[in-house]
C-alpha cells in the first residue's frame, strides 16, 4: 500500500527527473568534455530522489508515534539522509570520471523542485498570473 504522500511524491519526482534532464542538456552544450558533470548530475540526482522517498517514509511512520519517539525516530533518520549525502559527495572527489558541481546540484535539484512548486502553489503567485476577468 502506497503513503499518504504518493501523489504528491510522484509529481516531484516527475518535475525533478525533468530538471535533471534539461541540465544535463544544458551542460552538453556548455562543456567540451560533459560526461563527468552529467554522470554525477545523475548520481546525485538520483541518491536526492532516494532521500526524497526516504524523508516521505520517516514522516509517515513518525506521525503515528509519540512525540518522544518520533523526535528520536526522525532525528535519527535525519543523519542518515546526511550521511548519504556526504558519501556522494566524497565519491566525487575521488572518482575523476564524476564532477563534484554535477553532484552537488543533483542533489539540490529536488530541493529546488520543491520550492518553485509550492512558491508557484502559493497565493501570491497565482495572484500574479490571474487574468483580468477573474478579477
Amino acid at each position: 500500500m502506497m503513503g499518504y504522500t504518493w501523489d504528491i511524491q510522484i509529481k516531484i519526482v516527475k518535475y525533478t527527473i525533468l530538471m535533471m534532464i534539461l541540465i544535463a542538456v544544458a551542460a552538453a552544450m556548455s562543456f567540451q568534455e560533459p560526461r563527468p558533470f552529467i554522470y554525477a548530475l545523475i548520481f546525485g540526482t538520483l541518491i536526492s530522489i532516494l532521500n526524497f522517498r526516504n524523508l516521505a517514509l520517516t514522516i509517515e511512520k513518525a506521525v503515528t508515534m509519540n512525540p518522544g519517539h518520533a523526535q528520536v525516530y526522525a532525528s535519527s533518520k535525519y543523519f542518515i539522509r546526511f550521511f548519504i549525502n556526504a558519501v556522494v559527495i566524497f565519491v566525487c572527489i575521488k572518482a575523476d570520471y564524476l564532477n563534484v558541481l554535477g553532484a552537488v546540484l543533483g542533489l539540490f535539484t529536488i530541493k529546488f523542485v520543491i520550492i518553485g512548486t509550492n512558491l508557484y502553489d502559493t497565493l501570491f503567485i497565482k495572484r500574479i498570473f490571474k487574468r483580468k476577468e477573474e478579477e
